[in-house]
């Protein structure tokens, strides 16, 4: 494997192997799973078998449970243990229920709305005309789109909780038909939302319930977390709703290796060191710093090293353009881009 191979050579590596204080493996674990036959319409099971998946995970099985009895849910597992298909077949189903059922998608950051944009209409694909529709209302949509989402809310709204603040709730009398048919809200990446922003949020969710009410609707609400202790505790602090909550993980885990370094010099050094033996292996890597100008320093002396993966290098951060962002974020799921060199947006 590339990555036994890089490691090895981590420790035989003159300039890096005296940087290594602490290394160790964590050992994977199989899938507990549980069988996907439920009562729930055949479109359901075309999106599973689509998907390559015969069986949900145990905490998938759990939650889809509590939300088709109508109960508020918390999901709080690790990254990549398929929290997003929970709230996904949760709303899809409902779609098909219910004529017209609306659901509210809150995501902290853009980008992570335009990532969910790809995975939903890549499961409506799987309906019969007419399909679920979706969209994106946030900062990046064109006036002219925002006027027609108004007009013609989709089943699924994708937004933010800025876009909720300046105009779904200021202005809730232009979405009425959105709010009467609100059957889910679901919020993603709720450990985000502490400290300053935390309140902020709390008091939008609140406003949220109360415009809600006054439109006849009580939504079941479905939060979304991958690193939280106190998942509960948060959930009733932002929301005031009493959840069941799903932290007990049954999605497979890969063996991952864990290496701590004491840089000689500077951290972006050794960072630049690590890229340029990961490049020739083939291994995407990323490279979390905390200013914008570091990124941009170290993806710059790390493209002066690289050679002929010098195009295989790039910076993210805030500030970019729109258009920009969502290139660097396709390089990236498509293998074109080896290593980039991030603040916490990507993330």
């Amino acid at each position: 494997m590339p990555i036994n191979e890089y490691l090895k050579a981590l420790a035989r590596a003159p300039k890096l192997s005296d940087q290594v204080v602490f290394r160790t493996t964590l050992a994977g674990r199989p899938a507990e799973t549980e069988a996907t036959e439920r009562d729930w319409p055949p479109v359901i099971d075309k999106i599973l078998t689509a998907q390559g998946i015969h069986r949900l995970y145990r905490h998938q099985a759990e939650a889809l449970d509590l939300i088709r009895a109508g109960r508020h849910v918390v999901i709080a597992t690790p990254t990549a243990s398929g929290k997003t298909l929970i709230y996904n077949l949760a709303v899809l189903e409902q779609c098909v229920h219910t004529l017209g059922a609306k659901a509210l998608y809150i995501f902290p950051l853009k980008a992570l709305a335009r990532d969910q944009m790809g995975t939903v209409r890549g499961l409506v694909d799987c309906f019969d005309p007419p399909r679920p529709t979706v969209a994106i209302y946030d900062g990046d949509t064109s006036q002219w789109h925002r006027k027609k989402i108004r007009q013609a809310p989709p089943n699924i709204l994708m937004t933010n909780p800025e876009m909720i603040h300046l105009s779904l709730l200021a202005h809730h009398g232009k979405w009425a038909s959105f709010w009467r048919d609100l059957k889910f809200v679901v919020i993603d990446e709720v450990h985000t939302y502490r400290g300053i922003l935390g309140s902020h949020f709390a008091q939008l969710v609140k406003r949220l319930q109360r415009i809600c009410k006054f439109y006849g609707t009580r939504p079941t609400y479905i939060f979304s977390s991958a690193t939280i202790g106190n998942p509960a505790q948060l959930v009733h602090q932002l929301s005031g709703l009493e959840v069941s909550v799903i932290t007990e993980n049954g999605a497979p885990v890969g063996r991952r290796h864990v290496v701590f370094m004491n840089p000689d010099n500077s951290p972006a050094q050794t960072a630049i060191e690590l890229i340029k033996a990961a490049l020739p292996r083939g291994l995407r890597t990323i490279v979390y710093t905390q200013s914008r100008k570091m990124t941009e320093l170290i993806a710059m002396w790390a493209a002066d090293r690289a050679g002929k993966f010098r195009s295989r290098i790039s910076a993210y951060r805030a500030g970019y353009l729109p258009a920009e962002r969502r290139q660097i974020e396709s390089r990236l799921a498509n293998g074109d881009l080896l290593a980039v060199i991030s603040t916490r947006a990507l993330e």
